[in-house]
């Protein structure tokens, strides 16, 4: 009786980690998406500083000339840097999931776990064990009767000692 029961409770209860799994799952595949992009900006924003620097020097070096290359490569690296920040940290969080609710704890899954349980097996083998008795006693024999009766008031004469 309680074997289908604790069946359907551990199978609750691996929906309920399974749950937490994939939770975990997409809660840490958002956290490294969000990471390798502010990486990857902290580089782009180096890349600009390091080249807008030699573009200064080579600027203040002569008043006019590669200067200007340099600058637009590190202006298209800041520019770079700007939207990659800006897209790794306006994503939105993905919300979690809502847990699924316990099977057993609906009153409904409760009585049709319990019906399957063996319930019916029982009074079906219980109507099949009624009929084999009393089967000898409706068309047995005298000597067939009163042997079910004598083996019916011995064991009845054991079981109540024991109690």
């Amino acid at each position: 009786m309680f074997a289908p029961l604790l069946g359907v409770v551990r199978a609750d209860v691996a929906r309920q980690v399974g749950w937490a799994r994939n939770e975990i799952g997409r809660q840490t595949r958002h956290t490294v998406i969000v990471a390798v992009l502010a990486i990857v900006a902290g580089l782009a924003v180096l890349g600009a500083v390091v080249v807008g620097l030699i573009a200064l020097h080579l600027w203040l070096d002569m008043r006019y000339g590669p200067f200007v290359a340099h600058g637009m490569i590190g202006g298209g690296l800041l520019l770079l840097a700007l939207i990659l920040f800006t897209l790794a940290f306006a994503r939105r969080r993905p919300r979690i999931a809502s847990r699924p609710a316990m099977q057993i704890a609906q009153p409904a899954a409760l009585v049709g776990t319990l019906a399957h349980s063996g319930y019916d097996s029982v009074v079906e083998a219980g109507g099949r064990t009624l009929n084999l008795t009393t089967r000898p006693l409706r068309s047995g024999s005298r000597s067939v009767v009163f042997g079910t009766l004598a083996l019916t008031v011995l064991v009845g004469l054991i079981v109540g000692r024991r109690l």
